[in-house]
């Protein structure tokens, strides 16, 4: 056997690299998903592998270690940072349905079934075994499905219905696997009492994830923030948060094993890593500095791009690994195993669903989608994780595994593991290349990737808007002498037939919907002004003219009134703190961190009103300037609502300042010099850019800038009544 050194390993991993970045643009030339060729090369490499000159290739192999604590918790962080938790409230029973059906039917469906159709065909696979393969192919992965979102459309709803589903199921996937491998490793002592102590076992991981989740994140919403503007360090808080808390899980659980000796205390690696990053960047999002956030989110993208791209061509070199096995004879038991589960999908999709939606218990998930959800049942990273967990030769524990065997009368060449390993990987191969590559032609068929009308409306209007804003980056440049007047004349010309045409189908549209085109207008033009509310906020936090406890409360407010208008609700005028529209975590955080309210904090949460509501009004001024396709007396209706809070803002801090007149002059003038010292930030980032000053002075401004720029204003005045 030739010896594997870290040299070959290396070298391995930089080609398959290599190949994976060749594949990429390949699958981009023939529109072709990515994801899916990557398997398709893999296997190709498996003959390469096995010969003397590349068998190098094998050398970085896909351990359970290197999966489990390198890949999967980048691939799950990735995944779960774009999920909106609070899009998702509404959904949670048709989920939790969806996710306990799946589980007991396909229990029971795959479970049993495949013990006795294998046992027709001769093969004498024990019952545990089966359920085994039934824990482990029940998880749908969320990774596997966003890595196909990437590339093709889906409606949002369906897109959580797939994430959260999956999610669900894999803490609960990874909890079963461990109770129903834990009967077959303790199979020589089992009574009555081992069923009872893996019972607890999965109970206590389940509540383990949870209450280890919400610790970390509190911790890492405390370290973020103290971070300001490095993007450096943000995004290594980021990676350890990722990496830290799948690796702490493990370790309590082991320290509960082997050092208290309480074998039953488990917690969810992988779910109490998704709950942590899930809840940390939807509600402390804005901890990680504005304009760093758009780097941390290139760098998990990134992340993810290596991980994906190494795992899935590796799923096909693993069977390179598999010796002494004739794969030919499981081309049976492989075909067997997708139509079983394939017809316990469909049941614990249409089943629970229908009857759903015939009780009208809550909102209806169209007959496209069931096919969709039945069709698209992704599997490869977790289910892989927990077939690579399970010990084999040369393994720790791989005697339990063989008493197992030796108990049942297993006398098959391959052992339990490899051949749940194969039937995994057939599932895995067919669910890539199979469904993964007809769900495009599934979606334009059963209609479900078409638009609705507010999408519609969002669509017209953002063509529109693009087509404005390039018209007037083209006078920008012409006016400056970028561009010459021929070619100016040209790309106007270009561009203004392109406006006049979006707007032409846009009239259209607002005419075969002129019932509901009123409604869809104010609808979108008041989304479009909070959003502009949430940029002005994040850059008053940015620059430090806010601070976190005001910029939080003011944020929420926004927030709610923009899900409000996401899901047809009317804009309230004033916001309750108590408002019912707020979830779980919301109150818990405003029960955490409700703080009294000083002057100072009316002071900067007004005037931060005064000056966003100033903003937004004036790009309604700006907007109306342009023939939009409709009324513009829509802008004045939404200016006349923005005015009255303006009215209101100013009227609180008049009353402020009449009652601490000398302290709001001080407060205010050092909030002034925020804009200051951002300008002079600027100025530093600009002259460092052309060459002006060295790296030491940059260095020596910068600290001299932060030193006022980062104190909290209010903190600054003890002397505030």
């Amino acid at each position: 056997m030739e010896q594997i050194t870290f040299l070959t390993g290396t070298l391995s991993f930089l080609l398959l690299l290599l190949i994976a970045s060749f594949t990429f643009l390949v699958s981009r030339k023939i529109n072709f998903p990515y994801t899916v060729l990557l398997v398709i090369v893999g296997l190709f490499l498996v003959p390469l592998a096995n010969t003397e000159t590349f068998a190098f290739i094998n050398h970085f192999k896909l351990t359970p270690d290197i999966l489990f604590f390198v890949f999967l918790p980048i691939l799950l962080f990735e995944a779960s940072y774009k999920i909106d938790y609070k899009k998702i409230i509404k959904d949670w029973k048709t989920i939790w349905m969806l996710a306990v059906f799946w589980l007991m039917l396909s229990a029971v469906i795959i479970g049993w079934g495949l013990y006795f159709i294998f046992a027709l065909i001769g093969l004498e696979i024990p019952f545990l075994v089966t359920l085994l393969f039934w824990v482990i192919i029940s998880a749908t992965d969320p990774v596997a499905v966003l890595a196909i979102f990437h590339s093709i459309w889906a409606p949002r709803r369906l897109a959580l219905l797939f994430e959260w589903e999956s999610l669900f199921n894999d803490g609960t996937a990874v909890a079963l696997f461990l109770v129903v491998l834990g009967i077959i490793m303790s199979w020589a002592w089992i009574d009555g009492s081992t069923f009872v102590f893996w019972w607890i076992s999965f109970l206590t991981m389940m509540i383990g994830w949870a209450i280890f989740g919400w610790l970390a994140w509190m911790f890492f919403s405390k370290m973020i923030g103290y971070v300001k503007n490095d993007e450096g360090v943000e995004i290594v808080l980021t990676m350890v948060l990722a990496h830290l808390t799948f690796v702490v899980a493990e370790l309590i659980t082991h320290y509960f094993h082997h050092t208290l000796h309480i074998n039953y205390i488990w917690i969810s690696w992988v779910v109490a890593t998704v709950i942590a990053w899930i809840v940390m960047w939807n509600y402390w999002r804005y901890k990680v500095t504005p304009k760093v956030e758009k780097h941390v989110r290139k760098f998990w993208e990134f992340m993810a791009f290596i991980s994906n791209s190494i795992v899935f061509i590796l799923i096909g070199l693993i069977l390179s690994d598999i010796d002494g096995i004739e794969i030919s004879q499981f081309i049976m038991p492989v075909l067997i195993t997708l139509v079983v589960v394939s017809v316990a999908r469909w049941i614990s999709i249409y089943l629970p669903i229908g009857l759903l939606n015939f009780l009208k218990v809550w909102e209806r998930v169209p007959m496209n989608w069931q096919h969709v959800l039945s069709w698209w049942s992704l599997r490869w990273a977790l289910a892989l994780m927990m077939v690579l967990l399970i010990p084999g030769k040369w393994q720790e524990w791989f005697e339990k595994i063989q008493r197992f065997q030796d108990s049942v009368g297993w006398n098959y060449d391959f052992s339990i593991k490899d051949f749940i390993l194969i039937l995994v990987i057939g599932s895995i191969m067919f669910t890539l290349i199979i469904k993964a590559t007809t769900i495009p032609a599934l979606m334009r068929k059963t209609k479900v990737s078409k638009l609705h009308s507010f999408e519609k409306f969002e669509y017209f209007e953002g063509n529109i808007l693009m087509m404005i804003s390039v018209l007037s980056k083209l006078d920008m440049m012409y006016k400056k002498w970028w561009i010459i007047k021929k070619e100016y004349k040209h790309l106007k010309s270009k561009y203004g037939d392109r406006l006049e045409k979006w707007v032409k189908d846009f009239r259209k549209f607002l005419k075969d919907h002129d019932k509901s085109s009123e409604k869809l207008i104010r609808r979108a033009v008041s989304l479009h002004s909070l959003w502009a509310e949430k940029k002005f906020l994040k850059e008053l936090f940015l620059w430090n003219e806010i601070g976190e406890k005001n910029f939080r409360y003011i944020l929420r407010k926004i927030e709610q009134q923009i899900d409000r208008l996401s899901t047809g609700k009317g804009q309230l005028r004033k916001v309750n703190k108590w408002e019912n529209d707020y979830d779980i975590f919301q109150r818990i955080a405003l029960w955490a961190y409700s703080e009294k309210t000083s002057p100072a904090d009316i002071f900067i949460r007004n005037r931060a009103r005064i000056i966003i509501i100033k903003r937004v009004i004036a790009e309604l001024d700006e907007l109306s300037r342009y023939d939009l396709g409709f009324d513009k007396n829509v802008f004045e209706n939404i200016k006349v609502f923005y005015e009255d809070l303006l009215s209101k803002a100013k009227k609180k801090l008049n009353r402020v300042v009449a009652s601490f007149e000398k302290t709001t002059v001080i407060l205010d003038t050092k909030l002034a010099e925020k804009s200051i010292f951002a300008l002079e930030y600027r100025m530093i980032d600009d002259m460092l850019d052309k060459w002006v000053i060295s790296d030491k002075l940059y260095i020596k401004f910068k600290d001299e800038i932060e030193k006022d720029f980062y104190s909290d204003v209010k903190n600054d005045l003890e002397t505030f009544c």
